[in-house]
Formats: structure tokens, sequence, C-alpha cells
């Protein structure tokens, strides 16, 4: 018999709510409870912010597989300088550490914050064109969220715990916004991915938490060594590059971030950069750290106070003196903040700005800390200065770097992260 004439049983599992599986809870066919009201023929409400819905939580079971799924469009005046933001959905419980709430914010950023137990997940782009509707599907299964719009993959999370609190659409009491419209609302106590998707197959997920957010790869082979790459937008142009180069050696993950570090931000140890450290630890435990702590952000001209000069250099003792403290059997590498470029006004790039003159000096401060410390580094500024013959000329982004120049910085991140684990490999 010819293959074509047959359909997998994993193809049936996916062919997603379309199929037979009938929906425990439907808007236009159940009645919302509690907090809001509609009549059960309704198909379609409206979100702006004087009223809510609330569906019980006992329409997910016991939480481990469900699908929350349904179709939604922002108003075409909706502006987020307006204050035009809501709270689409939300069963979350921050006292439990539980559950999920979606917040959604209007153009210009036009991004939706998930957040997830005590976690948050910004996604940008969330509703490209107000003239229609997005359907999207939140997929859980084994406790774990997959978010879909129109059956593509946005958001792969982590664990959601379980909630207590009602399944809540819209917010009431909140001042009056230009209004959403929510449709084809459906609830399925079991996991219903869309067509063509497998969860099978290995990717990166989301993981969230107090003061961090990383993305972690899937450890299929506890044996092999863990990598974590810390830093900003600048990593993100080479982490990939380093990814790439240990595939099949070592699993690599992502922290873009490495939190602020502010005048009194590291005191104590309940500090929030302190907390966010111990938290994506929790996913590790990691071999080799590579590490530039948002650079660019807390180094910026223009927002001073995130790392004020006089704080630098005891800010980052005591962040070091608590990484080698916390975490002793994790080699750390430093990796040295990137150039801030200007351009002539014939457009020719060049480094003679008061906010390259800031990080020419914050590195200078750190680099004596990573001496002390005996922390080895990796001189990404350097690498960017030789490539200035390469930028474009009269670039408006004078902070980022070619596909050509991130490769490099790659290649020296890897040398360093290299050493390392032979280093691991001769105590062996």
């Amino acid at each position: 018999m010819k293959k074509t004439g047959w359909i997998s049983l994993a193809a049936l599992l996916l062919l997603g709510p379309l199929g037979a599986v009938e929906p425990v809870w439907q808007l236009g066919k159940q009645h919302f409870t509690e907090s809001g009201a509609a009549d059960a023929a309704e198909t379609t409400v409206v979100l702006d912010g004087t009223r809510s819905y609330s569906i019980p939580i006992s329409v997910l079971g016991e939480q481990k597989d469900y699908t929350i799924e349904f179709e939604i469009r922002r108003d075409p005046g909706a502006n987020g300088k307006d204050k035009d933001h809501l709270t689409w959905m939300d069963f979350s419980d921050p006292a439990k550490h539980s559950g999920i709430r979606l917040r959604y914010f209007p153009p210009s950023y036009n991004a939706v914050w998930l957040h997830l137990n005590d976690g948050r997940i910004e996604y940008r782009n969330f509703l490209p064109d107000a003239k229609r509707f997005y359907r999207y599907a939140f997929v859980v299964k084994d406790r774990k969220l997959q978010v879909f719009r129109d059956g593509l993959l946005l958001i792969l999370a982590d664990t959601v715990n379980p909630s207590g609190r009602p399944i809540v659409f819209g917010e009431a009491g909140k001042q009056r916004v230009k209004p959403y419209l929510l449709r084809n609302l459906k609830i399925y106590d079991r996991a219903i991915f869309p067509t063509g998707f497998d969860p099978n197959v290995s990717r990166m997920r989301t993981c969230t938490g107090d003061q961090y957010t990383i993305q972690k790869a899937d450890v299929k082979d506890p044996s092999l060594p863990r990598i974590l790459v810390v830093g900003d937008s600048i990593s993100m142009g080479y982490r990939g590059f380093i990814t790439k180069h240990f595939e099949g050696r070592a699993y690599v993950d992502y922290w873009v971030g490495g939190t602020w570090f502010g005048k009194d931000a590291v005191k104590g140890e309940n500090a929030e950069p302190k907390r966010g450290w111990r938290g994506v630890f929790s996913h590790g435990p990691y071999d080799v750290v590579s590490w530039n702590a948002m650079t660019l952000h807390m180094w910026n001209l223009n927002q001073a106070w995130r790392c004020p000069e006089e704080s630098l250099e005891p800010n980052m003792m005591e962040m070091t003196g608590f990484l080698r403290k916390n975490f002793p059997k994790t080699k750390f590498i430093w990796v040295r903040c990137t150039p801030v470029r200007n351009n002539r006004p014939d457009g020719t790039p060049e480094l003679r700005n008061p906010a390259n003159d800031r990080v020419v000096k914050y590195n200078r401060i750190v680099d004596g800390v990573m001496k002390k410390r005996g922390i080895p580094e990796v001189d990404l500024y350097a690498i960017a200065v030789s490539r200035m013959g390469s930028v474009r000329k009269g670039w408006a982004d004078t902070l980022h770097w070619d596909s050509g120049t991130s490769r490099l910085f790659a290649d020296a991140v890897i040398r360093e992260i290299e050493k390392a684990l032979a280093e691991f490999s001769r105590k062996k």
C-alpha cells in the first residue's frame, strides 16, 4: 500500500482544535461566572477596562495538560502612550508563585508581558496588524507552556505551577481603554498542538524566575558540560556561533540580562542581582560562564543611575566574591564591553564621544577587579576597534556590529571557554 494513504498516530495528535476533540468550555455555549457575565449566545466580548469575565479554574482539571485558545483584535487607535494596556487573561497567584498573567501594551511598544509563576517573559510585536484578529493558543503539556499565534510557535516556556485562582479575561475597575475584541474562546482539558508541530523535537525553552529570564537547552545527556552565556544585545549577535561550535559536546544556555548594578544594588544577601544569579543557577549547574552583565546598558550616559562610577569597583568586587563563594565549581570569564561609535558629518564612524570615553574608563575599572579575582577576560573592545573599517558609513546604529565581527567575538569567547573545559578535563 502506498505510504501516502496513511496518516500516522503522531499526525492525528497534531490535527489541532478543529479535529474531533470537544472543548470543556466554549464562548457562546457556556456562561462566564463571578466577576462578569455574558449571554451564552454571545461569541464576542469587549475588553475595555470596565468589565472582566471569569471561568472556574476547575475547567483545567489537574492543570497538567490543557489548552486555552482565543482570537483577539486591538482597536486601531490604541496607543501605548495613552495607557491602553490591559490584562487579557489572568489566573496567576503571586503569593504562591503560580499561574499565568498575560498583559498587552499597544503601539508604540506593541508587546506582551507573560507573567509565569514569579517570572516574566516579554514578547514584542504581539499584534502586528490592528485590522485583523489573531488566534492565540496557550498549550500546556506536562505543565510546560507553549504559546502559538496562528499556529506558529512564539514562546516556549517552562513549568506553569498549578493555580487556585479563576481564569479571568479583562480587567474591571481600570480606567476605560480603547477596546479589545475577544472571540472564539475555547478551553480543552488536554494539550492540543497545531498541525505540524512536533513537541518531541529538542528546542530551547524560556525559563523565568525572580530577577531573570533565560533560554535553556534541552539536556538529553547530563554527562556533557553546561555553558552559560550572559550578556546584552551584543551577545545576541555572537551566542549562536558559540552554540554551533559546541553542538554535541556541551549545552549552551543564554541569559540576556545579568541584572543591574546601581549604587546600592548588591548590598545584602537578598539583593536583586544575587537573587537573579541564584535563580539562574537553579537551572544548572554550569561548568563555564561568560559574563558581561548588560554593560552597554549599565554604562549608558543617559541612564547613569544604573551604574554610578563610584560604586562600580565595590559592586564588582562584591558580586565576583558572591559568585566565587556560591558557585565554587564554575569557571567565570569576564567579557569586556564593546565600544560606542559616533558618526562624523560625512558619515565616517569613529570613537570620539563621551559615551565611549565612559566605556573605556569602566572597562579599566573592571579590569582591575578581574585581575584581583584571577578571572580571565575576553577583550571584545579591542576586536571591535580592529573592525571599525568594516562599519558601514553613516550606519545609524552606533552600538551593534555586523555578523563578521560577531563571529570574531564568538571565536574569542570560545577560545577562553575551551581553555576552561580543558582545565576541567585535566582535573578529572
